[in-house]
C-alpha cells in the first residue's frame, strides 16, 4: 500500500491563507487599531532628516516602477532570457493580486501626517507584497543557481533585510499601518509559494 505523499509547501500555503483571512478579519473589525497606533507612535519618535531621506529612497526602490526597470535590465543583459520573463510575470501577477485585494477590503490609509504623498487604499500594503514576492523570488533563483559561498549567503541576507526595510519605510513615512505591512507579507509569501511551484512545474530554465 502506497503512502500518501504530503506536499509540505501546499500545506504551508493553506496555513498562510488561513492566517491572512484571520488577520484581515481583525483589521476589518478594528481590533488591531491600538497596535497600529502604538507602532506608529514608537516609530514617530525616531523621525530625523537623514533617516527620512534614507527611507524615501528605500521605499522608492521597492516600487513596481523601479522593480519593472530591474526586470527590463535582466531581459536585456541576462544570458538566460527566461529569468527576466519569469521575474516580469511574477511582478505583474503580484501587483494585480494586490490591486484586487485593496479593492476588496477598501481600507483607507492612515489619517496621520505623512512624509510622502500616496493615493489609493491601504490594506494590504502593495510595497510589502511586491517587495517580498519580487526579492523573495530573486532569493529563490540565487539559491538555485549560485554555488554555496559566503557571497551567496550575504546577497540572500541583504535581500531579506531589504524586504524588511521596505515594509518599515511605509510605516515610517506614515502611508501604511503596521497591520497593512504584516498582511501584505503574509499573503505575498503564500502567493510566492504557488508561483515558485508553477515556475518549477513549467520547467522554466531559470
Amino acid at each position: 500500500m502506497k503512502k500518501l505523499k504530503i506536499d509540505s509547501s501546499l500545506i504551508f500555503f493553506i496555513i498562510l491563507v488561513i492566517i491572512f483571512i484571520l488577520w484581515s478579519i481583525l483589521v476589518l473589525r478594528g481590533n488591531l487599531r491600538s497596535l497600529d497606533d502604538q507602532v506608529f507612535s514608537l516609530i514617530h519618535h525616531i523621525h530625523y532628516g537623514y533617516l527620512t531621506s534614507f527611507f524615501k529612497v528605500i521605499t522608492y526602490l521597492g516600487s513596481a516602477v523601479v522593480l519593472g526597470g530591474i526586470v527590463l535590465f535582466v531581459l536585456i543583459f541576462a544570458h538566460n532570457k527566461f529569468i527576466g520573463i519569469s521575474m516580469g510575470i511574477n511582478l505583474f501577477l503580484v501587483s494585480m493580486l494586490n490591486l484586487l485585494l485593496k479593492n476588496i477590503f477598501l481600507i483607507p490609509r492612515p489619517d496621520t501626517i505623512t512624509l510622502i504623498e500616496e493615493h489609493g487604499f491601504s490594506y494590504p500594503s502593495g510595497h510589502a507584497m511586491v517587495s517580498l514576492a519580487f526579492y523573495g523570488f530573486a532569493i529563490y533563483l540565487i539559491n538555485m543557481k549560485m554555488k554555496a559561498s559566503i557571497m551567496k549567503k550575504l546577497i540572500m541576507g541583504l535581500l531579506v533585510l531589504f524586504i524588511i526595510l521596505v515594509g518599515f519605510s511605509r510605516i515610517y513615512l506614515g502611508v501604511h499601518h503596521f497591520s497593512d505591512i504584516i498582511g501584505g507579507y503574509i499573503i505575498s509569501l503564500a502567493y510566492l509559494i504557488l508561483y515558485i511551484k508553477l515556475d518549477r512545474k513549467l520547467g522554466v530554465k531559470s
